[in-house]
């Protein structure tokens, strides 16, 4: 059987916690910075060690704003990880009732299985051809789903690189 539901969950879960990970070790280094720098200010007065401090705390501030994105990014990709595993769960449920009534699916299609599959009668294919439509209904509405929640995490994403080239303009910018 083909995936119905694109995606590896466990990778994207893998990838989501690596980024939140990330994050958080990130937001320790820019506090851990942001206090060094307003050290500065003990024993070193003037022009220069003010503008130290502020270039400091300003670089500080920026990497708080890259930690904050790779913290809301990885737990989108665990949620959306989560998600996609629940959705796989349901497609496979779908294919082996599918498969009970002598059907299968194949690339996201319920069809009439190979062989023998009951009595030929006119009730009975109308029956089976009921069931198809209706687990057919079923596995589209776990594709819709799967593309609804893959297009929510793109547009997060999206979101969140939209802010790291804003963050990563105005540090060069200084």
């Amino acid at each position: 059987m083909s995936r119905p539901v694109p995606g590896d969950p466990a990778s994207l879960s893998a990838c989501g916690a690596t980024t939140s990970r990330a994050g958080a070790r990130l937001a320790e280094d820019a506090e851990r910075a942001r206090t060094a720098y307003r050290q500065l200010a003990d024993g070193w007065p003037g022009r220069t060690s003010v503008a130290t401090r502020r270039a400091g705390d300003a670089l500080a501030q920026a990497a708080t704003e890259v930690a904050t994105e790779l913290v809301r990014g990885g737990a989108a990709l665990q949620e959306c990880a989560t998600e996609l595993a629940e959705l796989a769960a349901r497609a496979r449920q779908t294919a082996e009732r599918a498969a009970a009534l002598g059907l299968r699916v194949r690339s996201g299609r319920v069809e009439l299985a190979w062989g023998l599959t009951g009595e030929a009668s006119a009730a009975g294919a109308a029956e089976r051809e009921a069931d198809r439509q209706r687990l057919q209904a079923e596995l589209d509405a776990v594709a819709t789903l799967a593309r609804r929640r893959r297009d929510r995490l793109l547009t997060t994403l999206a979101g969140s690189t939209g802010t790291l080239v804003g963050v990563s303009d105005r540090v060069r910018a200084g």
